[in-house]
């Protein structure tokens, strides 16, 4: 049996660690204490790009990478003490796959943070991506289909962070610490846990209205994100990845021409938001089954330095995580079935009530994990939501 989830983003357990389901994560690695099982965790096990909220916008990647203290692995260990004695006694026994994702990017950049996972976890694999030609099965997160999540790099060959790293660091600590005084612990939670992020526009308004609240956070919210977008750090980011739009940070930003503040920086915001496509990691994924397999190595910068690609039919199912979406896909392109699967998270979310109430937003708390027993021929998959509490 493979048993593949994601995105769980585990952290220190304190106020901005929103990883609260060790007992059921505990309950299913004993369950999977058979025979012949592996476990894929599909990227952003832990988190650790915004595990430390100290708002620094560094340069590189390798910076936040060299910089982050191996130490505070062990403290993660510690505020997760029982899981993570499951996943030892688990990794005795079994294999663990762990594919990197843009929220624990660090662990292919640090080898002091890699060799300790290792450690802990004696049978695991760290890798950018895994590949199973017996099944024709592959295992990527997905954040190298997104640009906004995904690194790059600059004429100099420094690697750069991606922008919502930028974002979340700067927005976090900038406009965290008003927030966080402002907005009881469970609504400030549930601001940390919008997605995708940029609706927090809107929710920003809703809260304002819902508890008629005196300050007006969504003013504070674009004001922070302005100095943002004028960090020299963002504005190099946005010339690496938008060359031709690179007049967003002079329009918006520095010269208004007579639009108001809060439009401009809506629009921008906008702008990266359509970036983000709920579909677009399935769309990429009908595009790689019903074509040539090719991911150029521009995707996928500070993963693995060369493209990827196989032949018509060497690949027949893709699993992802990243969107925190679970979704099973059928792919249909005249011959045999092929599949695309998201394993989802293990993150509650916040989201728009699409469909009912555009201007509601509803905390989802959903689990899910993907099984596939390929002890048969054909082999059988299952992805397995469950409502968590």
């Amino acid at each position: 049996m493979k048993v593949f989830l994601s995105d769980l983003h585990i952290g220190l357990g304190n106020e901005s660690d929103d990883f609260i389901y060790d007992n059921r994560l505990i309950k299913l690695l004993r369950d999977l204490d058979g025979e012949n099982n592996e476990l894929f965790v599909v990227g952003d096990f832990f988190e650790l790009s915004n595990l430390i909220n100290d708002g620094l916008i560094m340069d590189t990647a390798f910076e936040y990478a060299e910089k982050f203290d191996p130490s505070l692995i062990d403290a993660i260990f510690a505020s997760h003490e029982k899981l993570i004695e499951e996943f030892q006694k688990f990794s005795k026994k079994h294999k663990i796959y762990y594919i990197a994702g843009n929220h624990d990017y660090y662990i292919l950049l640090n080898q002091k943070i890699n060799e300790r996972i290792k450690e802990v976890f004696e049978n695991c694999e760290i890798l950018p991506y895994y590949y199973d030609p017996n099944i024709r099965l592959f295992v990527i997160h997905g954040n190298q289909f997104d640009i906004v999540n995904r690194l790059s790099k600059d004429k100099d060959g420094n690697l750069i962070p991606p922008f919502a790293e930028y974002m979340n660091k700067y927005m976090n600590y900038n406009f965290g610490k008003v927030a966080g005084k402002i907005l009881p612990a469970e609504l400030f939670s549930d601001y940390q846990n919008i997605y995708p992020q940029l609706d927090v526009f809107k929710w920003l308004d809703v809260i304002k209205e819902k508890y008629d609240l005196k300050y007006n956070l969504k003013t504070k919210w674009i004001e922070t994100f302005t100095q943002l977008i004028k960090t020299p750090q963002v504005k190099k980011w946005m010339k690496i990845n938008f060359p031709g739009v690179n007049i967003l940070s002079n329009i918006f930003i520095n010269n208004l021409g007579g639009m108001k503040l809060g439009e401009a920086i809506v629009r921008v915001g906008m702008f990266f938001r359509s970036m983000r496509n709920s579909n677009s990691l399935l769309m990429k994924a009908e595009e790689l089954l019903n074509d040539k397999f090719y991911i150029p190595k521009e995707y996928l910068i500070g993963f693995y330095d060369q493209d990827i690609s196989f032949v018509k039919g060497e690949v027949k199912g893709i699993v992802m995580g990243h969107n925190h979406r679970a979704s099973f896909n059928i792919i249909k392109n005249g011959g045999p079935k092929e599949v695309y699967i998201n394993t989802g998270t293990w993150k509650f979310m916040v989201n728009r009530n699409f469909g009912i109430n555009r201007n509601e937003f509803i905390k989802k708390k959903l689990i899910s994990y993907l099984l596939i027993d390929d002890s048969n021929k054909p082999m059988n998959f299952k992805l397995v939501r469950e409502e968590a509490f």
